[in-house]
């Protein structure tokens, strides 16, 4: 989903002057898989692996019944895990001179980089995604593929670009899953 944080008010004629709007993207890891999806799969799984293990224990190779249900657990282990990491977020915004990065974690956690958006600088280099500002760099997407990278390395060096000559920042629609 993409928000738009445009603020037009009084002073719609100032802001066309110096410039305004804000810019808003939200990154996260592309997840094909929905959670209905994965409860089809793993009864699938689950129902395939059970019926092989009465095959091999009726044939007395009852072991084998055990080893069928890890791997139904390792599957599901996989799954939470690769489901957790998918609530991960990156958010840059432009707004009020200010570049802000907020990352949010698995976890809940959250890091914020903030620093002035003049001299900030969108870099795609040896397929990393960099924002970079006096002499600091702060990688951002590295969950994304490269043509989503070019994407939004495109999509923020035109807002930065917008920023400093003044025009009204807005926020993109988007184009591709992992942005909202």
């Amino acid at each position: 989903m993409w928000e738009s944080d445009i603020g037009i008010n009084d002073k719609e004629d100032k802001l066309a002057e110096t410039g305004g709007g804000s810019f808003y993207i939200a990154l996260h890891p592309s997840r094909s898989l929905s959670k209905k999806g994965f409860i089809i799969l793993m009864t699938a799984v689950t129902g395939v692996s059970f019926v092989a293990g009465l095959i091999f224990w009726s044939m007395g190779a009852w072991p084998v019944f055990g080893f069928f249900g890890l791997d139904v657990l390792l599957i599901f282990g996989a799954f939470h895990l690769n489901f957790r990491a998918g609530r991960r977020r990156e958010i840059i915004e432009i707004k009020q001179d200010m570049v802000l990065i907020t990352r949010l974690s698995p976890d809940g956690r959250s890091h914020r980089d903030e620093f002035q958006a003049y001299w900030a600088r969108s870099l795609l280099s040896k397929g990393q995604l960099w924002i970079t500002n006096r002499g600091r760099s702060y990688e951002i997407g590295n969950f994304l593929g490269e043509e989503e990278k070019e994407e939004v390395q495109g999509l923020i060096a035109r807002a930065l670009n917008t920023y400093r000559t003044g025009g009204f920042l807005q926020s993109p629609n988007p184009s591709t899953s992992i942005i909202s």
